[in-house]
């Protein structure tokens, strides 16, 4: 839906009449000098650019009736506590009914699908799309609520998420009118300082990972203090600089888009592709405070729960569905790594930059 524009152009022109060709070449040479414009010349983003789509498990296709009412189930495998990945869209009561082990409530608007990345000279572009607006119950009701909790990632070089950075939107349904033009209203950004993300434990004489939890080693949330800096509020950094924005994706009311000025934060596009950790997420209840990532290492298994099915009626650990680790859904992404084209065409652009950026000052 979000294609690369330089990607569109360069696939039509094989069909194109000489003439066509022409007004190709010169759409293709603006972008290219969209792209040398230096980035603080940029007021705000306007036309997100994607090139990497990741996709969900989801919840909302896993509904089913018995005895007359309507329950939800998590897909086998979807949903990992020794990984920190979590499909729990929904409230935290599960039992056996029908064969599955489920759920009487579901929240489609915290279910993610799929989410997207990409990015050009100035702009990190995030969207996160979720299977629909409404609170769904078991006796058939569909009550519209809208995007109305918290969507962010959370994005870092540590494939354990150490020293990354959490981005988020509260409400981005409310937060701006229209609210589907870039607002940097209720966007915050938070950072690990300390390292401590993925764990304070101390095995074998190393840092544990992500996939270290507090029930594997009781020291994991030893003095942890996750994302404890906030340094973006309301879009600002303490300096006034505006540099992250959110808004509902015009013609797709289920998702939401977010833009992060990289270059105003001081990192580059070398930076984005060494990226190893990247998270998705969309929350409710459970633990929203940045102070609590990870969450595995925050509550052991008993704690968090679980919505996988265990013995006795119970899930997995032993619970009644889910503990402090609810209304929630998280997607792990991968490498930011642009199409070859996307990437000639950036690379170029910067390359001239520097190279005008020489001669201005001879």
């Amino acid at each position: 839906m979000y294609r690369n524009s330089l990607l569109v152009c360069s696939s039509r022109s094989e069909r194109l009449s000489p003439t066509g060709k022409r007004h190709h070449r010169v759409a293709l040479t603006t972008l290219l000098s969209a792209l040398l414009i230096p980035a603080a010349l940029f007021a705000q983003p306007s036309s997100p650019v994607y090139f990497q789509t990741f996709h969900d498990a989801v919840t909302g296709t896993n509904s089913y009736n018995h005895s007359g009412q309507r329950y939800w189930y998590v897909t086998p495998g979807a949903d990992k506590y020794q990984n920190d990945v979590y499909e729990r869209p929904t409230v935290q009561n599960y039992a056996n009914r029908g064969g599955h082990y489920s759920t009487h409530e579901y929240f489609e608007y915290l279910d993610i699908t799929r989410a997207s990345v990409g990015f050009d000279s100035q702009f990190l572009y995030v969207s996160i799309s979720m299977f629909g607006r409404n609170k769904s119950t078991s006796d058939g009701t569909n009550s519209p609520v809208g995007l109305v909790e918290r969507y962010g990632f959370r994005f870092g070089a540590d494939p354990n998420g150490r020293n990354s950075r959490l981005l988020v939107v509260d409400q981005p349904e409310l937060a701006s009118s229209p609210n589907t033009v870039f607002s940097r209203l209720k966007t915050f950004g938070y950072r690990d300082t300390n390292g401590d993300v993925g764990g304070r434990g101390v095995v074998n004489g190393g840092a544990t990972g992500l996939n270290v939890t507090k029930s594997d080693n009781p020291l994991e949330e030893s003095g942890m203090t996750g994302y404890n800096q906030g340094f973006i509020s309301d879009g600002r950094l303490s300096n006034n600089t505006t540099v992250l924005w959110a808004r509902i994706a015009p013609g797709d009311v289920n998702t939401v888009e977010m833009a992060l000025d990289y270059v105003a934060l001081g990192l580059n596009v070398n930076d984005l592709m060494a990226t190893q950790y990247l998270e998705f997420e969309a929350i409710k209840g459970g633990p929203k405070d940045p102070a609590n990532y990870l969450w595995n290492d925050k509550y052991t298994k008993s704690e968090a729960g679980s919505p996988n099915p265990g013995m006795g009626g119970l899930s997995e650990f032993g619970t009644q569905g889910l503990g402090n680790i609810y209304e929630l859904d998280t997607l792990r992404g991968g490498y930011i790594v642009p199409e070859p084209s996307t990437m000639a065409a950036l690379s170029a652009g910067l390359a001239l930059m520097g190279l005008r950026r020489k001669r201005n000052k001879k």
